[in-house]
């Protein structure tokens, strides 16, 4: 395997240095439609997912992070104007994370109800040390 040592990659117009490509930008994202057949619109780093139940999938990587420490996040848009409730893509639990993979749920919350379903725009995006 060949190294190549730049401090700055440029395209013409815009200088950026490696340290902010190699350390700052997302390592993986995903943007997908939960609802009827479940697929993924568009994504950087994902492999596949599996729907495992409403509001629940787990995405799998390319190539994995380097360890199960890493930033994870997201957020959906249901099919009409909702103002009264809170949305999140959340990791399912601690063990949901690994190197490999995440499970993810997409998580409504209201005043009075509170749940996991599928969204016609979901999306998240990932950042921390690839292996």
């Amino acid at each position: 395997m060949s190294t190549l040592s730049v401090s700055n990659i440029t395209d013409g117009t815009t200088t950026v240095g490696t340290s902010y490509v190699v350390n700052g930008a997302a390592k993986a994202w995903c943007c997908w439609n939960g609802t009827g057949t479940a697929e993924i619109r568009d994504s950087l780093n994902v492999s596949g997912f599996v729907d495992n139940n409403q509001g629940d999938y787990t995405f799998s990587y390319t190539s994995d992070f380097g360890s199960d420490d890493y930033q994870i996040g997201g957020q959906f848009a249901y099919s009409s104007v909702i103002t009264t409730y809170a949305y999140n893509v959340q990791p399912r639990e601690n063990s949901a994370v690994t190197e490999g993979s995440a499970r993810l749920i997409t998580v409504y919350v209201g005043s009075s109800t509170s749940g996991l379903a599928d969204y016609p725009y979901a999306a998240f995006n990932a950042h921390g040390d690839l292996a």
